[in-house]
């Protein structure tokens, strides 16, 4: 057991002396781990927002829904059948929608005008309410993409 103090000893003092004259060398240390967060107050521009097709319809027909193809994000909310999402329609009314569960994942999306793609799919049907042991279902315009457009 000694010896290990020793060596313990011995790497923390090397470590100390592994500095900059300044005191700090911008990397971390022998022995030490850089620890970073994966939570920042900053978001990063989605890459694809320069792809977002702001010519197409502004509305389509999915599964028998006619839905918004742009509008502005106004709330997001998971629910137990699909996460919803609020959006202020370009003819200023407001409507909500069916998204898949990536969709809510970012919050950045609220407030900002979004560019949404659509694809037919199962949820959890209404008379479920909410049992998740329950197999009805229902198919829904689903939103899969919600890509943020302009400024």
């Amino acid at each position: 057991m000694p010896r290990l103090a020793v060596l313990a000893l011995a790497l923390t003092i090397a470590a100390c002396t592994d500095k900059t004259p300044d005191g700090d060398s911008g990397a971390p240390l022998r022995g030490e781990v850089d620890v970073r967060s994966n939570e920042t107050t900053e978001v990063d521009e989605p890459a694809l927002e320069a792809t977002a097709d702001t010519t197409g319809p502004a509305q389509v027909s999915v599964a028998g829904e006619t839905v918004p193809t742009r509008a502005v994000v106004t709330d997001m909310e998971s629910g137990d059948r699909a996460c919803y999402v609020t959006l202020r329609t370009d003819g200023g009314g407001s409507q909500t929608v069916y998204a898949d569960y990536s969709v809510c994942d970012s919050n950045a999306l609220i407030g900002r005008r979004v560019q949404l793609e659509y694809a037919p799919d199962e949820i959890i049907a209404e008379s479920c309410e909410g049992d998740p042991e329950c197999l009805d279902t229902e198919t829904v315009a689903l939103a899969v993409v919600a890509r943020p457009i302009g400024g």
